[in-house]
């Protein structure tokens, strides 16, 4: 037996292990050692953009091209309506029926951003005629046959085209419409069989393809004359149209949850829609009133009528901008046959109205642009969920009115022979965009201020935002002064030594015993002061209250609600007349200094001879000295002069020019002479008084300026402008007198300089002019003293 003290003997230790044997050196070559065996690669996923394209190609062209059909099957039933009249050609038929439907489609393809150009084939003319029945011009006016009533496609020809082009810009927004809608159809179908935004590439290729055939079949060939409808173009302008409409509709309801969870792009699409809703209603009416009185016209037939149907858009809003005060301008230069040679500007608006059909007229038509206004206004204030949503849709109101008015005109260009001499020119008639931007913002502006009042005083309440699609937790109102949350506790750590408390085990409850119900949930009382928005603005009548007081109150505010409409609303109408009358005033102003600037000699006895025109006779300038009277140097006699500086205004004298005739200058003036042309400059320089003298002259004097003017509208870059042209009796010899403005030097400034020149032929045949240049922006006919005391002094000899 062993005590446990007994001593172990000692163990030997383990024998080291011998060293391990060296490494041979490797081989200079051997096989490389065996790997892992390789794993096969996985598929490469394609990008989203190609998987999108993969299904869009891969997708249902059948259901896409039948979507496509709808909108290429409209503009060829619009096609073949405008192709069925023959526009004047019972006779002798030389557009036929296919001609007419390819002609028309190049006209429709305008409405997706086609051109339509005419150019000369071969040298040839539009007809078989050798002459041209006006006067060797193109015409689009109202003339005895032809195509469009005096186009020129019979057998009367155009042969003065036949080294030219003639283009015609005008966008028929009958057609962008119908089209739109017509894709809008097509879409449709496609979403309620669950086609997704695939769908929409494959439609708007349709659509682009269609068009593409249709413009390239729109180009015939007439009488050597060739036309181009621009395919390319409208190509280009269906398949943006197209993938922005299909895209909308078949993504409506993706879209529709995206803005419901951005407030600021939902108000802002909200008030878009309000924009195109209310305008909508107001272009329909304003087109109906604007064809109604075209279609009252004696001259109007149904051929016109139906020419006119795909333009209801473009009368609509020219129609909503006469209302409001905007008028319609033509501009004119060259030599045009639809209007004729020259270049005239001017204007139809309010007072053009007046002179045709009346105060009346007027009125109505003012009329017609307060309910315009109103109706933007109220649809506005109606459709809106608060103010700055109302004001939105108004900017979006009045940015379409711009847009739609600024493509509403039409415009035409010609290039080419016109008769004998060189037939460039062109025209273009549409409503005036500036005029547009300033009449609409007093009228929509104001529209906008009144809808809210309007619909109270209606009883009517501004539409109500729907609920949000996800529900969101109750919301108690902040008193103020009263802390939103508890204040947080502070942690505390255990003390030394103090072992944390184990958490509480849930424990069941037992069988037949009932949880505790949960304690509802109690709102607070409601509390006015602290639910107040100040952001918040209510459009339309405001929510009766459970607190409303008597009805005494009630009648009270209904009464200051109607005072301050009734005010407003008379406000907005005077302000509407009196814009009115200011136009009207203004436009019988500029007549009357038209109709009265003519040379002063005009009002003498030798002046008035039978031949002389009453309107081409200018007012005695009055003059701030009595000096200024007539007197006996004005009548015209070749002994008669002035007899000294006494009969002359003040400032100036009179020159015997060694030219051989006497004129009254400004003191100061330099002369100077070229040629046959003698100037009389001022020291400032600028304004000058010219002289010619022609002797033995072979043409009148309304020739020579004819043949003058030419030369300035072959310069396309002085913008030529004229102001009047007419033949006249200048101190009892056949005369004429020319007014016109251009840019003489257009590298240096572009300044624009007036000019107005009295010629006439004397006894002898010698040809004077007097000519009085300045600038354009300076010209006052009413206190000109330089040209009317030239004309009233000069004398021949």
């Amino acid at each position: 037996m062993k005590c446990g003290k007994e001593r172990l003997p000692e163990t030997a230790p383990p024998p080291v292990p011998p060293p391990p044997a060296p490494v041979p050196p490797p081989p200079a070559y051997g096989p490389a050692p065996a790997g892992p065996s390789p794993v096969a690669p996985s598929p490469v996923a394609p990008s989203p953009v190609a998987a999108f394209v993969g299904r869009a190609l891969r997708g249902d062209w059948a259901a896409s091209v039948r979507a496509a059909l709808w909108p290429t099957g409209l503009l060829l039933v619009l096609a073949t309506a405008l192709a069925v009249p023959s526009y004047g050609q019972e006779d002798e038929v030389v557009v036929g029926w296919s001609d007419r439907l390819r002609i028309a489609l190049a006209l429709l393809m305008q409405g997706l951003g086609g051109g339509f150009e005419l150019t000369a084939a071969d040298g040839a003319g539009f007809g078989t005629g050798g002459s041209s029945s006006d006067g060797g011009r193109f015409s689009w006016g109202n003339g005895s046959d032809g195509y469009g009533d005096g186009s020129g496609f019979s057998g009367s020809g155009t042969d003065a085209l036949a080294q030219g082009s003639a283009s015609l810009s005008l966008v028929p927004l009958t057609v962008t419409v119908l089209w739109i809608a017509a894709l809008c159809l097509g879409a449709r179908m496609l979403r309620a069989r669950g086609a997704g935004l695939d769908a929409a590439v494959r439609v708007s290729l349709s659509v682009t393809a269609a068009v593409l055939v249709l413009g390239l079949f729109a180009q015939p060939e007439v009488a050597g004359i060739e036309v181009s409808s621009s395919p390319l173009l409208a190509a280009l302008g269906a398949l943006v149209l197209s993938a922005a409409v299909t895209a909308g509709v078949l993504q409506r309801d993706d879209l529709a949850d995206w803005l419901a969870q951005r407030p600021a792009a939902r108000s802002t699409v909200r008030a878009f829609g309000t924009a195109i809703r209310a305008l909508a209603v107001v272009i329909a009416l304003c087109s109906l009133v604007g064809f109604t009185v075209y279609a009252s016209n004696d001259d109007v037939d149904g051929t016109a009528l139906l020419i006119a149907l795909p333009l209801l858009p473009n009368i609509g809003f020219t129609v909503l901008g006469l209302s409001w005060g905007v008028p319609v301008t033509y501009d004119v230069r060259g030599d045009v046959g639809m209007v004729g040679s020259g270049a005239e500007h001017g204007g139809f608006g309010l007072g053009e109205i007046s002179d045709l059909w009346g105060g009346g007229a007027v009125a109505g038509a003012v009329g017609l642009g307060v309910v315009s206004a109103l109706t933007l206004g109220v649809w506005a204030a109606r459709r809106s969920a608060d103010r700055r949503e109302q004001l939105s849709a108004g900017a979006f109101a009045l940015g379409l009115v711009l847009l739609f008015t600024g493509v509403s005109g039409v415009s035409t260009e010609l290039a080419g022979a016109l008769a004998d001499f060189s037939g460039q020119g062109v025209s273009e008639i549409a409503p005036s965009v500036p005029d547009a931007l300033l009449f609409g913002l007093l009228w929509v502006g104001g529209a906008t201020f009144l809808g809210p009042y309007v619909l109270r005083l209606v009883g009517q309440q501004a539409a109500v935002l729907p609920a949000p699609p996800y529900g969101a937790p109750p919301y108690t109102p902040v008193v103020p002064g009263t802390p939103t949350t508890a204040p947080p506790t502070p942690y505390v750590a255990p003390s030394h030594g103090e072992a944390a408390a184990p958490p509480t085990p849930y424990v069941a409850p037992s069988h037949g015993e009932a949880a505790a119900p949960p304690t509802p949930y109690v709102a607070p009382a409601h509390d006015p002061a602290a639910a107040h928005d100040p952001y918040t603005v209510q459009l339309g009548a405001p929510a009766a209250s459970p607190d409303a007081s008597a009805p005494g109150a009630d009648g009270a505010r209904r009464r200051r609600v109607l005072v301050w409409t009734v005010t407003l609303v008379a406000a907005f109408v005077i302000g509407g007349g009196a814009t009115a009358g200011a136009l009207i005033w203004q436009d019988k102003q500029n007549k009357q200094d038209k109709g009265g600037t003519v040379p002063v000699a005009q009002d003498t006895p030798s002046a008035k001879t039978p031949d002389a025109k009453p309107e081409a006779t200018p007012p005695v300038t009055p003059s701030a000295t009595p000096s200024a009277a007539p007197t006996d140097a004005a009548t015209g006699s070749p002994s008669a002069a002035p007899g000294g500086d006494g009969t002359l205004p003040a400032g100036f004298t009179l020159r015997q020019d060694p030219a051989g005739f006497t004129v009254a200058v400004m003191e100061g003036w330099t002369r100077r002479q070229a040629g046959s042309q003698v100037f009389y400059e001022a020291p400032t320089g600028g304004d000058y008084l010219q002289i010619g003298v022609i002797p033995n002259t072979p043409m009148s004097s309304y020739e020579n300026f004819t043949g003058l003017e030419k030369k300035h509208l072959a310069n396309a870059e002085s913008d030529y402008r004229r102001v009047r042209l007419e033949r006249n009796t200048f101190q009892g010899r056949p005369g004429a007198i020319w007014e016109f403005t251009h840019i003489p030097e257009p590298d240096e400034g572009g300044l624009v300089r007036h000019v107005i020149d009295q010629a006439f032929v004397a006894a002898d045949g010698t040809e004077y002019a007097v000519l009085v240049a300045g600038r354009a922006d300076r010209w006052d006919p009413e206190k000109d003293v330089v040209f009317a005391t030239a004309v009233d002094t000069f004398r021949a000899g």
